[in-house]
Order: C-alpha cells, then structure tokens, then sequence
C-alpha cells in the first residue's frame, strides 16, 4: 500500500510546488507592472462606462451594439469639444484667476493674523512646520512630476478602452481559456456579477458629480464666491474620489472666500457643508439604491492603500477596484460558504 501511494503522494508533492511557484512568479510579474495592471483596469472601467450608456441606448431604439457604441462614443466626443468650446475659456479664466488669488489669500490671512495678535508670519511657520512632514511634499512632487506620464496613461487607457468595448467578447472568451472548462462557467457568472456592480456604481457616480458639481457651483455663485463655476467644476469632479476628493476640492473655494471677507467665507462654507449633506443624504440613497453600498472604512482604507501603491491613478480607481473585490469576495466566498451552510443545516 504504501509503495502504491508513494507516486501519488510524489505527484501530489511536484503540482503543489508548481502551483506555489507559479502563484508567487504571477505576484512578483504583478507587482513589478502593477501600473500596466491599473491601467489596464482603468481601460475596462472605460469599456464599462461606454456600455452602460450605449446598451440602453441601442435597445430602445433597435440599433446594433457596436452602431449604438459608435453613436455613444461620436456623442461623448461632440459633447465634450461643445463644452470646452463654450465654457473652456470661462473655466480657464476663472481656474488662472483662482491660481493667482490663493497666494494673495494666504498672505492676506498671514497678515490679519498677525495684526489680530497671534503673531506675524504665523501661517507661514505653519507651513515650515507642516513641510516637515515628508510624505505630503514627496506626494505633491510625485503628483507635479507626473503630470504629463497622466496625460499619456489617460490616452492610452482611452484608446484601449475603446477596442475593449468593440469587442469584449473575445477578450472575456481568451481570458476563460485559461481555465479548466469545469471552472469557466462560474468564472463568466463572477465577471457578469462585476460588470452589473461597475456599471451600477458608475451610473450612481456619476449622477453623484452632476447633481454635487452643479448645486455647488450654483450656492458659491449666490455666495459670491470668486470663480464659483471653476470652484463648482472641481467639487463635481472630487466626488469621484469618496471622502478624500470633496474634502480637497473644498480647500480652494474656501481660501478664495476667505480672501474676500468673513461674510462671505462663512457663506461658502455653509454651502460646502450643504453640498455634503445634500450627497450623503439624497444622491447617494436614490442613485445606490440598486446596489450594496462598501463601507465607508474600507472605501478610506482602499483610497490610502491605492494611492500609497500606484499614485495619483491608483488614488482615481481605488473604489471601482474595491467594487471588484467586494464583489469577488461576495460571489466566490459569501455566498458559496452560506449556501453550503443551509444545505448542511
């Protein structure tokens, strides 16, 4: 018996090696080219987000996928040059006048602080004293060197999206091959499953931007806030990024407001707070209504851990990412786990 199992326990030894190896060759090739890796994601996330409006699009009006994605993709290209073309040159004003008034701001505050009897040039050893922590300015530079690789990694995710999006099928049908037949059924049911929750999460998000960049940018101009269409823009946009993103967004608009007087500071920051409240408690509960909400702790956690990994990009897909994971998590563990449970009970 035991010369009858020494070929099976050898073999059994040999594939778990080969498997361990192979597991720890595929992390290491994954972490060296995590950013081709996030890139890649970003160009699916794109994929996702041309289906979500092209899908409903073609079927209301019976066209086939890839005439509905073209109409989509012309559609999104007219809107933003039509956009850039009427409110671009507002939008770089008003952003050149913000560049320029925060300097003036901050050494206006610097000033009435120490004219109120805190002592001159207070924000300033602030500033001397916040500069010392190094992960903030190593950030702000990392940011600042990278700009232009963005912009390249924004193009090259855009174009892969869109060849992703003409054909997801073969994509998804080369990636199953890689599985044993027996596993790729289950495999197509978690991919479906991912692309239901990031097309759910995207629409929501967006939705979340418009109606939060809009009610902003209309309370900052009754506010008389300075450049409050470029400051409303910025608060659309940082709702892409839960907790972290809104909390940024609304430094310059509040440093813009200080700059003009205590009246209106007060004003707009009570409609940065509004603006919060409006989103937590209206947008959020109607657009996530269909779909399980992360918690907020994981949703920060994946933020830092994102951003700490692969920079500013990781920064922008840590939630869709953490969208994935949750529902991976969900539909390969949860939920097989429960069901095995019920049946045993």
């Amino acid at each position: 018996m035991n010369r009858r199992r020494s070929p099976r326990l050898e073999r059994a030894i040999v594939r778990g090696v080969l498997v361990a190896g192979g597991l720890t060759l595929a992390g290491l090739l994954a972490w060296r080219l995590s950013g081709v890796v996030v890139m890649a994601f970003g160009s699916v996330l794109f994929a996702v987000v041309l289906h979500a409006f092209a899908d409903p699009f073609g079927r209301r009006l019976r066209l086939r996928p890839k005439l509905a994605l073209s109409l989509v993709l012309a559609g999104i290209v007219l809107a933003l040059a039509g956009a850039l073309w009427v409110f671009g040159r507002a939008v770089e004003a008003q952003l050149a006048s913000l560049i320029e008034l925060i300097p003036r701001v901050w050494g206006t505050l610097d000033r009435r602080l120490g004219a109120g009897g805190l002592g001159p040039g207070l924000l300033q050893r602030l500033t001397d004293q916040l500069a010392d922590l190094r992960w903030l300015a190593a950030l702000g530079q990392r940011m600042a060197g990278q700009a232009s690789a963005s912009v390249a990694a924004i193009l090259i995710v855009a174009f892969a999206g869109i060849y992703l999006a003409y054909n997801p099928g073969s994509y998804v049908e080369g990636a199953l091959l890689l599985l044993r037949p027996r596993a790729r059924a289950r495999a197509r049911q978690v991919l479906e499953a991912m692309h239901d929750a990031l097309r759910q999460w995207l629409l929501a998000q967006f939705a979340s931007m418009l109606l939060v960049g809009v009610t902003t940018g209309v309370g900052l101009a009754l506010a008389h806030t300075p450049s409050a269409f470029a400051l409303g823009l910025i608060a659309g946009l940082g709702q892409f990024v839960p907790v972290v993103g809104p909390m940024a967004a609304a430094v310059p608009g509040l440093l813009a407001a200080a700059g003009v007087g205590t009246e209106t500071f007060f004003w707009t920051a009570v409609v940065y707070l509004a603006a919060a409240q409006f989103e937590a408690n209206v947008v959020s509960p109607l657009a996530l209504r269909q779909m399980a909400q992360l918690p907020m702790a994981i949703t920060m956690f994946a933020v830092l851990a994102m951003g700490v990994l692969f920079g500013p990009l990781g920064v922008l897909l840590a939630t869709p990412l953490a969208v994935v994971a949750y529902v991976a998590v969900k539909t390969l563990y949860v939920e097989p786990m429960n069901g095995a449970g019920r049946a045993g009970s």
